[in-house]
């Protein structure tokens, strides 16, 4: 049960690395595109909400099988 906490663990944190870097991403292109539609800065702004969010949530995820690992 250990090292299966600890593999989702690092799962998790990796997952969250590569969405907020994606939301970065999202983040730089919507502050630095001059001449888009308004659509394209829908599309945008969106992506970098919903990406920023799901890395929040990996992160949790990650530091609770973290944390419960540890208890075990």
């Amino acid at each position: 049960m250990r090292k299966v906490l600890l593999i989702v663990g690092i799962i998790a944190f990796v997952l969250c690395v590569l969405t907020l870097l994606y939301a970065a991403l999202n983040w730089f292109g919507y502050n630095h595109t001059m001449d888009g539609s308004a659509a394209l800065y829908d599309r945008l702004h969106r992506r970098m909400i919903i990406h920023l969010i799901a890395g929040i949530v990996l992160a949790v995820a990650g530091t609770v099988c973290m944390i419960v690992r540890i208890r075990l």
